[in-house]
């Protein structure tokens, strides 16, 4: 150290003030009231000023530390400070560099608790996006609680009088002691395991017990069964204590009700509002049905009675006559053809019968032919009509009704 008789700067002083202080108070805990509390915030540093009832010191608390805060410190808040005395060398003023902060008068469960609140804070396990939705309308649900006591009854009972349809399986375990925590996490192993198999294809898991002191709910703050239900891939409800009690499960669980008779009713569905909804729908779809169907109906018959939505009915109508009266002046004409010509045939037939030869000869007519002097035999198919086309001593065959006949000429 230097001689004091010589002549220091203000900034040699406050270097060696600096290291006096420094090196003699590298760890202290201190408890006061904040006053002046500031957050800077670009920085996020804390500033305040600590006092009690005769003195005051200045307060600063590094972002980077400020960031591990469990609470919102407040002016007028008691507070114990872990920290170290520094010196700003600039102003010639010393401080603390808090490093831990607590209320003060908090026991050492509740501290424990809000650091590991803090912590599964930090690491995301109560994030609402993580969280799943129950389901409305659930089948089968498991309770994991003491068998014995109130809980049991009064969860059983409202959930069978709201909704009798539901399932309940219970898997009994200690609430409170050594291996509470171990039970329950050995509960929704079971229950997950049994999911997957599907021998239990369970909806929802209720996790309950009553209230009691905060070393009763003890084992509903450990950090392994906040872990477990995080993981839980069926929906966890979390029903520990009274509404006032708070625990690690509740903030990492699915859904939280203030006491397991608050659980049964937030799971389960009043079958009397349901059918009251089933009866309203119904009423409406009938209402809506009828409406429509009347709506429908009056439509109709306003095409019905509609000119001009008929006009295109009247037109096939009169197409349709039209059609009828030409298909029949068609038949008409078609028939009188077949008649006539009928007629014909029959004065046909009539004159054919006339000039057969056949019908000639029956009345004892005869036809007479002669040889075809061309021909190389002797073939009776020159018709003679006349005597003089015939020679003396000439061969002639007779054609008869029934038979032929020759002859010789003189």
């Amino acid at each position: 150290m230097k001689n004091f008789q010589e002549i220091l700067t203000v900034t040699e002083l406050n270097s060696l003030v600096k290291v006096v202080i420094e090196e003699n108070f590298r760890f202290i805990i201190v408890i006061g009231e904040i006053s002046n509390f500031k957050t800077h915030k670009p920085s996020g540093n804390l500033y305040f000023t600590l006092k009690d009832e005769n003195s005051q010191i200045n307060v600063v608390m590094w972002s980077n530390r400020a960031e591990t805060l469990f609470f919102s410190p407040e002016d007028g808040m008691q507070v114990i400070i872990k920290g170290r005395i520094t010196l700003y060398q600039g102003r010639g003023t010393y401080q603390i560099e808090a490093w831990e902060i607590r209320p003060a008068g908090m026991g050492e469960l509740q501290l424990k608790f809000e650091k590991l609140k803090q912590k599964l804070y930090e690491e995301g396990l109560f994030e609402e996006s993580h969280k799943k939705e129950l389901p409305e309308f659930p089948e089968t649900i498991a309770l994991i609680t003491s068998e014995t006591g109130a809980v049991l009854h009064d969860f059983v009972k409202i959930t069978k009088r709201r909704y009798p349809l539901l399932n309940i399986y219970i898997y009994p375990v200690k609430v409170q002691g050594l291996g509470a925590a171990v039970e329950i996490i050995e509960g929704l192993k079971y229950f997950q395991k049994e999911n997957k198999t599907g021998r239990i294809k369970t909806d929802i898991i209720v996790i309950a017990r009553g209230g009691g002191s905060s070393e009763d709910l003890q084992a509903f703050n450990d950090e392994q069964l906040a872990r477990e239900i995080y993981a839980c891939n069926i929906p966890v409800v979390s029903a520990v204590g009274h509404e006032v009690d708070f625990t690690i499960c509740d903030f990492v669980a699915d859904k939280r009700a203030p006491t397991p008779s608050a659980a049964a009713e937030l799971i389960t569905p009043d079958i009397k509002d349901l059918i009251e909804k089933i009866d309203k729908i119904s009423y409406f779809c009938r209402t809506f049905v009828q409406k429509r169907l009347s709506d429908y109906r009056n439509i109709l018959e306003s095409f019905y009675s509609n000119y001009f939505l008929n006009r295109p009915k009247d037109l096939i109508l009169n197409f349709r006559l039209n059609l009828d009266m030409l298909t029949k002046e068609i038949c008409d004409t078609v028939n009188r053809k077949i008649e006539k010509y009928k007629d014909k045939v029959c004065h046909y037939n009539k004159t054919l019968y006339h000039i057969n030869p056949d019908n000639t000869l029956k009345k004892g007519f005869a036809i007479v032919y002669k040889s075809n002097d061309s021909e190389l035999f002797t073939e009776f198919t020159k018709l003679v009509t006349r005597a003089s086309h015939l020679r003396e001593n000439e061969e002639i065959e007779i054609t008869f009704h029934d038979s032929k006949k020759r002859a010789v000429t003189r």
